[in-house]
């Protein structure tokens, strides 16, 4: 049991840093960005490089992720918001094709062979019957610290507070003298460095690739909608919740009440979001935290 808790914790904490940017994006712009996922690639290539010109891991991953999260504004600024302004459809098939290109210039530069980050080996510690290593239990912790961060900014924040103004009701934040323009700025800087974040410490636990981002576009999209598009703390609980139902999955064996059958590929394990994700969608559309919506 331990050894699912651990898998859990350590692709949930992962899943939750991108829905979590995902869905401030999609509850305040209305836009569903399919190249979030590029941010945690574009993070994890940008620690690589760094680390190889010489400086040390942590000093790379900071400027890794600021680096990330100011192109993000000049991607919005450039692209995005002129796609927004033809509406939200051409935006989300510019979103593909911006996510289509930025892998394949990583591939490009960078070539398809997985690179690691300057991660310092150590041995692994047992607990129950999971062996965890030192890695993850950072990876863990440096997550919810930034998960938690960003609940504080959003709850308790004159920003947080702005974002929320302009998510509910953009035309009033606006004649309130909110600046929307700025705080979409801002908006981007604070998803795209979480997402850079992300990339970057599962590529501590992995390796840094071209799909790294892309390979977790489903269970983010199905957390961020799971948890209620824009609702941060839904998309925290949808996160670590499919990621324990993943984990769960794999680890039951059919076989013995099916013959033929046996252990789930883990190639499948993306499906079993998509399933919590179309019983949420029939039985509470709005998501977990999301608010429902009257239709007249």
């Amino acid at each position: 049991m331990m050894e699912v808790l651990t898998d859990a914790a350590v692709r949930g904490s992962i899943v939750a840093l991108l829905a979590v940017g995902l869905t401030l994006v999609q509850g305040t712009l209305r836009f569903a960005n399919i190249a979030h996922v590029e941010f945690a690639t574009l993070g994890a290539y940008g620690a690589a490089a760094l680390t190889g010109a010489g400086l040390t891991l942590w000093a790379g991953s900071v400027l890794s992720i600021a680096g990330v999260a100011a192109f993000s504004v000049v991607l919005y600024r450039v692209v995005f918001r002129r796609l927004l302004a033809s509406g939200p459809m051409i935006a989300l098939i510019g979103a593909l094709a911006v996510g289509i290109i930025a892998r394949a210039l990583l591939q490009f530069v960078f070539g398809s062979r997985p690179l690691k980050l300057p991660v310092p080996l150590s041995r692994g510690m047992s607990i129950g019957d999971a062996t965890v290593t030192p890695n993850q239990i950072r990876l863990v912790v440096i997550a919810v610290v930034l998960l938690v961060l960003t609940l504080a900014v959003l709850r308790w924040t004159q920003l947080g507070r702005a974002i929320r103004a302009v998510a509910a009701d953009p035309d009033l934040a606006e004649v309130s003298g909110l600046n929307r323009a700025r705080i979409a700025d801002m908006l981007w800087l604070v998803s795209a460095g979480l997402a850079g974040a992300a990339g970057i410490l599962l590529a501590m636990d992995s390796a840094v690739a071209p799909e790294l981002g892309f390979n977790l576009l489903l269970p983010v999209f199905a957390a961020a909608i799971v948890g209620g598009l824009g609702s941060v703390a839904g998309a925290i609980v949808a996160a670590y919740a499919i990621a324990l139902a993943e984990a769960l999955i794999l680890r039951i064996d059919f076989g013995s009440f099916v013959d033929g059958f046996g252990y789930i590929a883990v190639s499948y394990r993306p499906a079993v979001g998509f399933v919590l994700l179309v019983a949420m969608l029939a039985l509470r559309p709005q998501g977990l935290m999301g608010k429902a919506v009257r239709r007249g």
